[in-house]
């Protein structure tokens, strides 16, 4: 069930159980007082289901392909995806960017709607909710044994006017702010976050 919070931007990091985990990345969200908005993705992401099956059940290489290349496809599907790279072990090399214009109501979502790693909801009332799940303690554990690990930059870029910030840095870009945080765990606490109202 999708937790609805008014006016909170949370930028958090995904379920285990959402199957794409970002590992070494920048991302750059972008929300615009005149409804401008920009999702860029850069770096890797690893399929959890498949990098379990690889370390756990011995999967053989030809095995491994046949599933990376069915992944590589799924992804393609999305025009968004302008590089989609396979590595090893279930990884992913990728850069993606979606431009969009927020109307009365949106949703947006990143990778799937059924495997989000981030989902953007606004509603009538010009509210809106950003937010990545994070891994409980467990969880973190087990993608940790399983050579998962996260080290990214998210970036949000927005001149509507911010009630609230956990930003670890803040700089102006025009009239503009950019907000910045480093993640380097599945766990992080406290999340990054941010609390604006879209109009």
């Amino acid at each position: 069930m999708i937790r609805f919070r008014s006016l909170i931007l949370a930028l958090l990091i995904p379920l285990l159980s959402s199957c794409w985990l970002p590992n070494q990345f920048e991302a750059v969200i972008q929300i615009m007082k005149d409804g401008k908005f920009a999702v860029q993705y850069k770096g890797t992401m690893d399929y959890a289901p498949l990098v379990y099956d690889i370390k756990t059940k011995g999967l053989a290489i030809e095995e491994q392909s046949k599933k990376m290349a069915i992944l590589e496809r799924d992804l393609r599907r999305d025009s968004g995806f302008q590089e989609v790279a396979p590595m090893a072990n279930g990884r992913f090399r990728v850069r993606y960017r979606h431009d969009d214009q927020i109307t009365d109501t949106f949703i947006y979502t990143f990778v799937r709607r059924n495997a989000a790693i981030m989902k953007v909801l606004v509603g009538k009332d010009g509210r809106a909710s950003i937010w990545f799940d994070t891994l409980g303690a467990e969880d973190a554990k087990r993608a940790a044994s399983l050579g998962m690990s996260i080290n990214g930059t998210v970036k949000v870029i927005s001149d509507l006017p911010i009630l609230e910030s956990n930003a670890q840095q803040t700089a102006q870009q025009g009239t503009a702010k950019i907000y910045t945080w480093q993640v380097t765990r599945y766990d992080q606490t406290p999340a990054p976050k941010l609390i604006f109202k879209m109009h």
